[in-house]
Formats: C-alpha cells, sequence, structure tokens
C-alpha cells in the first residue's frame, strides 16, 4: 500500500474534529498528543500523532502513560505509518505492549456516478428528532451505547456534520455520519440493520454521502474500518482504497 502522507494527514485531522466535538479531549504533549475519554475504548485512551526523535520517546511515553493512569485508564497507543519514530514498536515492546486492534483507513478514488443506488432505499437527513433513532442503529448495543445519542446531539449544532438515515418500506434501515472540514471529509456511523442488508442500503447512503462531500468541494473524502473485515472489503467494492492503518497497542 503506498501511503500518501498528506492525504493520510488530513484523513486524521478530520477524524479528529469528530473526536474533539464530541469524544474526548486531546492534550499536546510536545511530541504526541494524548486522547482521554469517558469512552471505555482503548482508541479513545491512548497517546497518538507522535512526531518526536528517538532519544525523547521513552520519556515521551512515560508522560503519556501517566497522565492516562490519571485518568484511571491503561497505557495505550496508537500508531500509523506517519508516526515518527520508526523505533516506536519496538519501544512499546520493551513495555510488554501488543497490537491488539487494526484498523484501515480508506479514501474515496472511485466513480460517485457508479455507486448503485437503490430507489426503493429513502435517504433523509436526520434533525434533533431523530437523534435517538440514529443512535439506536448505530450502536443498539455495547460500550459505545450510551455515549452515541449525547455525540449525535451535540454534533448536530455544527453546521459541518451531516447525518442520514435510510428507510425502507417506512422504517429506519440504516445510518451514515459526514464530517465537512474545509475540504476534507470523513463518513462515520455506516451501520445497516441486520434484516436490512445485502439491499442496497449501504451503498445508497455511501452514494448520498460522497456526492454531498464533492458538491461541497471536498478533494479528500475518507473513512476508518476494521482491517480485513466484511465492512472493508464493501467499501473496497464501492471505489475506496486503503490510505494508511492504525494499530492501537496495549497492555497485555
Amino acid at each position: 500500500m503506498a501511503i500518501d502522507p498528506a492525504v493520510s494527514l488530513r484523513i486524521i485531522n478530520n477524524e479528529r474534529v469528530r473526536i474533539a466535538g464530541a469524544w474526548g479531549e486531546y492534550r499536546d504533549l510536545g511530541g504526541a498528543l494524548a486522547l482521554t475519554s469517558d469512552a471505555p475504548a482503548e482508541a479513545l485512551n491512548c497517546i497518538e500523532g507522535f512526531t518526536t526523535t528517538e532519544a525523547k520517546v521513552d520519556s515521551l511515553l512515560d508522560l503519556g502513560f501517566s497522565l492516562l493512569r490519571a485518568f484511571d485508564r491503561a497505557p495505550a497507543v496508537r500508531l500509523t505509518e506517519l508516526d515518527r519514530p520508526k523505533s516506536l514498536p519496538a519501544a512499546l515492546e520493551r513495555r510488554r505492549l501488543r497490537p491488539t486492534d487494526h484498523t484501515t483507513a480508506m479514501v474515496f478514488r472511485g466513480d460517485v456516478a457508479a455507486l448503485r443506488m437503490n430507489p426503493e432505499v429513502a435517504v433523509r437527513r436526520a434533525g434533533h428528532d431523530d437523534a435517538r433513532t440514529f443512535a439506536n442503529i448505530v450502536s443498539p448495543s455495547g460500550w459505545a451505547k450510551p455515549f452515541m445519542l449525547p455525540a449525535v446531539m451535540v454534533q448536530m449544532l455544527d453546521a459541518g456534520h451531516f447525518f442520514y438515515i435510510a428507510y425502507v418500506d417506512g422504517e429506519a434501515a440504516g445510518t451514515a455520519h459526514l464530517l465537512i472540514d474545509e475540504a476534507a471529509a470523513g463518513i462515520y456511523a455506516v451501520a445497516t440493520k441486520r434484516d436490512f442488508r445485502r439491499r442496497g442500503v449501504c451503498s445508497t447512503l455511501m452514494a448520498t454521502a460522497v456526492r454531498e462531500a464533492q458538491s461541497q468541494g471536498c478533494d479528500v473524502i475518507g473513512l476508518r474500518t476494521a482491517t480485513g473485515g466484511d465492512a472493508h472489503r464493501l467499501f473496497a467494492s464501492l471505489g475506496f482504497e486503503d490510505a494508511h492503518t492504525s494499530v492501537v497497542w496495549t497492555e497485555t
């Protein structure tokens, strides 16, 4: 996978705008960023964005892990191909951290006109009255459930956020969230209820989001998905290509 650092950085920055707006708080450690959140997820409580030197890695990790422990969070680090220095994985292994979660950022390189849209799927932009429906489709259970609705409600106040709900026969069937920040767009919270899968709900939502982003002048449209999973293959079939990988390292 060829990495375009400029494109990857814009995808990452879009993700940080989304997280900082409702999910967590970033702190500049002087060579890395510390992300903390009330959510019990390592990806939202970690050290990331390393721009340091090999000589400063250990002191920076000490500082970041101390901060995480102050928030009752275990040491965790998220790395991408953009992080420096390249010796970071070895430093984490010395501290008994291991890779536990792999995701892939993807960027749209396809033809939006080729995206299949099912005329039986009606996509509407969601408002505050639809926030609970949106949240329940994205997170019907699990750790994210109590956090999703407040995050959606906050982000709906920002003009850069577009929340979509797809309906089939009048029933809410799927969701997508588009965040436009300057000329970069990120697509999040793509979900389809089990009973409505393989009916063009996802492709119709994705076509709607991509067209909106392009109409507003976005030249980078990204998303993130679990590496190698069904969603990864689906997004690839819709014209998204791998941009970079992200690995969360945690204590084992």
